[in-house]
């Protein structure tokens, strides 16, 4: 609600205004009615612009001033918007950038945030409609993937992967973390994604799925994926 608010306070403050504005043109004696209405379009404008700071700070606070993706600050309504999603089977993507100082170190600052940029675009681009995309921070990214089975999951997170890979900029390749969201605990699929993703990071230019039952069978997912599809995608606990 409180979302709602923030993002249509122009709106909001003018449709208030007009309705004490029109409440005061029909109380008020004729007499003074055109004084009135020069009044409230006045205080129209002025509730106008008020609204549109309320939602320029809304957004400077809620979207990455880099990559133009929701921040880490927008996660939080997020988790609460799907509270009341506890029958849909959801996952998390945790993408991180491989050997992202490097690129620091060898190019400069412009350069990885060129790249921090690119790999933006390549996630909205590769990602489902509905998915929602986070900059998590540095060079880490959050993507959020609902009513998503785990088959649909591992090919946006190969899709990201592949996308990424033969972009060439800089030869950048993302190492991801999958985690199932359970009763959605973001926060615990969160950590889960994390320790996924440092496994991937391990083997570089890989997507890994967090193994959530022990007696699971490891097993790689590579086989049951389309011949196009050749990322290191295995599963761990």
């Amino acid at each position: 609600m409180q979302n709602v608010f923030f993002r249509n306070a122009p709106l909001i403050f003018v449709v208030l205004g007009t309705i004490y504005g029109l409440t005061l043109y029909i109380n008020i004696p004729r007499g003074g009615a055109e004084a009135i209405f020069i009044a409230t379009i006045i205080m129209l404008g002025c509730l106008f612009y008020s609204g549109k700071v309320i939602q320029q700070l809304y957004e400077k606070v809620y979207t990455d001033s880099l990559t133009g993706l929701k921040s880490r600050a927008g996660f939080e309504p997020m988790k609460e918007k799907r509270k009341g999603h506890t029958g849909t089977i959801s996952s998390l993507l945790m993408v991180d950038v491989d050997d992202f100082k490097a690129i620091n170190d060898e190019y400069g600052h412009p350069a990885g945030d060129m790249a921090l940029k690119s790999i933006a675009a390549i996630l909205r681009k590769t990602v489902r409609d509905k998915d929602s995309v986070f900059r998590w921070g540095g060079d880490e990214f959050v993507v959020i993937l609902p009513d998503a089975s785990p088959e649909v999951v591992n090919i946006v997170a190969e899709r990201v992967r592949a996308a990424v890979e033969t972009y060439g900029l800089y030869a950048l390749t993302v190492s991801i973390g999958i985690a199932k969201i359970i009763n959605e605990n973001v926060g615990a699929a969160l950590v889960e994604a994390d320790k996924a993703m440092y496994e991937a990071k391990e083997l570089k230019n890989s997507v890994v799925t967090y193994k959530e039952d022990p007696n699971r069978p490891i097993m790689n997912p590579q086989k049951c994926l389309p011949t196009e599809h050749n990322a290191d995608v295995i599963w761990v606990q």
